[in-house]
């Protein structure tokens, strides 16, 4: 039973339901088709596949990053032409976890297929447009997304920050209607985890399915804020970021980096995206101390360090 749902600004038609996406009607066109098939043409016949299997993470893209192959947890996903997802599951599959790998890293190869730049980040709606709040894993993004709804703001996205350039202009098109919580930050941001559905056992991260806080509407990109621990603190540290720092930050922090660099460097049109957002928006590394207890609290007291309104 195929349904449509709209992530990232595509509508995608899916034999696998995604109560996580935006519902559309089923006479809306879709972008993006995922279908159940045979993937990787004869790769998963070669010897090199059989070592993929076993470390279950493998990718290949081809230079023009026209057409992606990833091996994960879940199997083998194709992705070409910026409009089809082939994925061939193994038998042993969780579909959660497979959902996971369609939305996210499928999604962000069609992204970059697309002309996006995908980055790793939620994102927040101010009163000076969007700012996305990356960091490298365990850095608490998506915890701090909450963290930020919950003090009144509207959300894009709690993962991936989907950046369309238009011209000379940087906008953060909205992902889906989910935020994802670990258990522990469910109590101080007012959330009964047992009445949340569990989406990543392996990081105990349960899912909040918010439309009323989601805004669908694409927004500006204003900034970004790039997190990271620092546990022996009591409040926050802030440093602004310039010069070519700015860039390194953006390129630092795209999402899945593997499938922007296919021949091994960065191609022209990808730098030059990545300058215009590095040019567009205000850049910040920010120190976080320990206390997901009080975690509402160091998102004020970010916000008021940068003059970021709701």
């Amino acid at each position: 039973m195929r349904e449509k749902y709209l992530a990232f600004g595509y509508v995608i038609d899916s034999p696998i339901p995604l109560p996580e996406a935006f519902p559309v009607s089923s006479e809306t066109k879709a972008d993006v088709n995922v279908i159940f098939g045979v993937a990787g043409g004869d790769f998963p016949k070669s010897e090199d596949f059989n070592i993929a299997r076993e470390e279950r993470f493998w990718w290949f893209s081809v230079p023009d990053n026209s057409n992606t192959l990833f091996n994960c947890q879940s199997g083998l996903f194709e992705i070409h032409g910026g409009n089809e997802i082939i994925i061939q599951l193994y038998p042993d599959t969780d579909m959660e976890k497979a959902k996971i790998f369609l939305l996210g890293s499928a999604m962000g190869a069609i992204q970059v297929q697309r002309g996006r730049v995908p980055i790793h980040g939620g994102s927040v709606v101010t009163s000076r447009g969007a700012m996305i709040i990356s960091g490298e894993q365990g850095a608490g993004k998506s915890t701090m997304t909450s963290a930020f709804v919950h003090n009144g703001y509207k959300y894009l996205t709690d993962d991936v920050s989907s950046i369309s350039i238009e011209g000379d202009q940087a906008y953060v098109v909205p992902a889906f209607p989910q935020r994802k919580l670990v258990r522990d930050a469910c109590a101080p941001l007012g959330y009964d985890p047992d009445g949340l559905i569990v989406v990543d056992s392996d990081r105990d991260k349960l899912a909040v399915r918010d439309r009323d806080n989601w805004q669908r509407e694409k927004t500006i990109l204003s900034a970004i804020v790039e997190l990271y621990p620092e546990p022996e603190k009591t409040r926050i540290s802030v440093e602004t970021i310039t010069g070519r720092q700015r860039l390194e930050c953006v390129m630092q922090n795209l999402y899945r980096r593997w499938m922007h660099v296919p021949g091994g460097n960065f191609s022209v049109t990808e730098l030059k995206k990545a300058l215009v957002i590095a040019s567009q928006a205000e850049v910040y590394r920010v120190g976080v101390p320990r206390g997901i207890d009080r975690i509402a609290s160091i998102a004020q007291e970010i916000a008021a360090k940068l003059e970021f309104e709701p």
